[in-house]
């Protein structure tokens, strides 16, 4: 793996996705990941928007908030007192239950007139924020220890 600034390159080249930055950084620490097959990610998937954030209502607490293969991802990380690297992070994504999902799916894929293409990336960031907002508050109200969470969403520790 190299650096190229805040960019994480691949021993082929390529831009190192979040998933592919959280696997190394596991297999450094002796960890090997599995997935369900349904979990499976592209290892080419790179999220069409990516914004970082500080909790102003958690010390300490970082988000990711992506828009990967036209869906909402959450990433949270948060300080813990234990373990090697002293962090924990969830993965937050939307029900298949919900209608939100869809939301981003349909502004990706709507050919419009000139100004909503133009328009379309910023549309999806603002939609992202809200979108994220909810996710946060339904994690939140969620059991960390019991990993029980408002049916809304699915978590999954992933360190």
């Amino acid at each position: 793996m190299i650096e190229r600034g805040l960019l994480r390159v691949n021993k082929r080249g390529f831009i190192m996705n979040i998933n592919e930055q959280v696997e190394k950084i596991l297999a450094n620490l002796g960890v090997e990941m599995e997935y369900a097959e349904h979990e499976q990610h592209d290892e080419n998937s790179v999220p069409d928007i990516s914004i970082f954030q500080s909790s102003r209502d958690h010390y300490g607490v970082f988000y990711r908030l992506d828009i990967i293969d036209q869906m909402p991802q959450l990433r949270i990380m948060m300080p813990v007192e234990n373990g090697a690297l002293k962090v924990e992070m969830y993965l937050v994504l939307l029900s298949m239950n919900t209608p939100l999902h869809t939301w981003f799916k349909g502004i990706s894929s709507y050919h419009g007139s000139l100004v909503f293409e133009r328009g379309r990336e910023g549309t999806l960031q603002h939609l992202l924020y809200a979108v994220a907002e909810m996710m946060k508050q339904l994690f939140w109200s969620g059991d960390l220890y019991s990993m029980v969470f408002p049916q809304e969403i699915d978590v999954r520790r992933l360190m």
